[in-house]
């Protein structure tokens, strides 16, 4: 299609549609800008509008313009993002070993359980690129299929490959959707009238990926995680204002979103597991800070915990002996994940900082977070009641 086939007044419209598109994306952006990568998702828009914006003042848009606009793009992103659950990432890079540069993941959904690629490319350039006619060096739709299951055997979540999703803006022929699903891929196709998944069966690599949390069987239990578990604070005496400024602000928090609760929901039906080393410093935490009930609940858990040797740095995942010490990576919370990896359980801990620190040095840690908790039983002694 060449420029003489448009006036320049149809041109200035068309980019008027892609810039009101742009701005409409920017705007439902706004509500989801805390998830990481998507600032970077905003900046790139804001550099297409500026650009459409500079052409349609001098009047100088020309088709190729408007064809080559990413922002159809990043409309069938955007829309994907919001209607995807519990969303970790977007444009998430994957260091891929063999590549110049990382495999991109356009969102990352469920938690970590779900990688989507948003492909708005046409039918017929899809299909030219399976079957050679194209470019030399580009890659044709099932060669990025098999890279993306094979990084995602590479990169699992919770000890499982996440299941991979290729979304669609335009409809497939029959045969690409069904070589797609015999590599393990996903196939969902947004058309303007419905957003239709395909439901043939999927390969096993697929069909079996995620990891909803109801499959979790077995837990390592960190030492943060025993202290809020049997804490008085967490069992029914919360009403307390300390000394300790931290301890009234947990309590004020326990007051509001009580954590026992939750931690007897997620050990329904699991195996407790904790190594040596956890064991043993819950122990000496106990004896100097806990009370008689602490104490005696702590008695309680262990019935159900049971209690595994440390397991050599050595043995764990190369990524996590990998780990320099220091700040929140300390050796007693390297040892606990270490053996939480090791026995392919996810760990529960309060210990945001350790896998925050983790992931700036490049390792996801499978892990169930929530807050922490101390052991006030005897410091009530020296406490304000609160009134009912």
């Amino acid at each position: 299609m060449q420029n003489y086939e448009h006036t320049i007044e149809e041109l200035t419209q068309l980019a008027q549609e892609k810039i009101d598109l742009g701005e409409k994306l920017l705007k439902s952006l706004s509500q989801r800008n805390t998830i990481e990568g998507v600032k970077k998702i905003q900046k790139k828009i804001s550099q297409e509008l500026k650009f459409l914006n500079r052409v349609k003042a001098n009047r100088t848009v020309t088709i190729n313009h408007i064809l080559c606009s990413n922002l159809t793009h990043f409309g069938c992103l955007v829309d994907c993002l919001l209607v995807s659950a519990d969303v970790k990432h977007v444009d998430y890079p994957l260091p891929v070993e063999d590549r110049a540069c990382p495999l991109r993941v356009d969102i990352v959904c469920d938690g970590g359980a779900t990688w989507i690629k948003v492909i708005a490319r046409n039918p017929k350039s899809l299909s030219d690129a399976v079957y050679g006619r194209t470019s030399y060096g580009s890659k044709s739709i099932l060669e990025q299929a098999e890279e993306y299951v094979q990084a995602a055997c590479n990169f699992p979540y919770m000890f499982r490959p996440p299941t991979v999703v290729f979304r669609f803006l335009s409809r497939l022929d029959n045969e690409l959707i069904e070589e797609l699903q015999r590599i393990g891929v996903r196939v969902v196709i947004l058309t303007d009238d419905l957003d239709e998944p395909i439901q043939n069966d999927v390969a096993a690599a697929s069909s079996s990926s995620s990891l909803p949390k109801d499959e979790i069987r077995l837990l390592n239990v960190d030492v943060t995680t025993l202290i809020a578990y049997c804490s008085a604070m967490t069992n029914g005496s919360a009403r307390w204002e300390f000394k300790q400024p931290l301890l009234s602000e947990q309590a004020r928090w326990e007051r509001d979103k009580p954590v026992k609760p939750v931690l007897e929901r997620l050990f329904e039906g699991k195996r407790l597991i904790c190594c040596q080393t956890a064991y043993d410093s819950f122990h000496d935490i106990l004896s100097i800070l806990g009370g008689d009930q602490e104490k005696a609940r702590a008695a309680e858990l262990f019935n159900r915990i049971h209690v595994l040797p440390d397991v050599p740095l050595e043995q764990a995942p190369k990524e996590l002996q990998s780990l320099k010490l220091g700040g929140k990576i300390r050796p007693r919370s390297l040892q606990v994940f270490a053996f939480g990896l090791y026995h392919r359980a996810v760990t529960v801990t309060s210990n945001e900082g350790f896998t925050r620190a983790a992931k700036m040095q490049g390792l996801e840690v499978p892990v169930f977070l929530h807050d922490a908790r101390a052991l006030t039983e005897d410091k009530e002694r020296t406490a304000k009641a609160l009134p009912e």
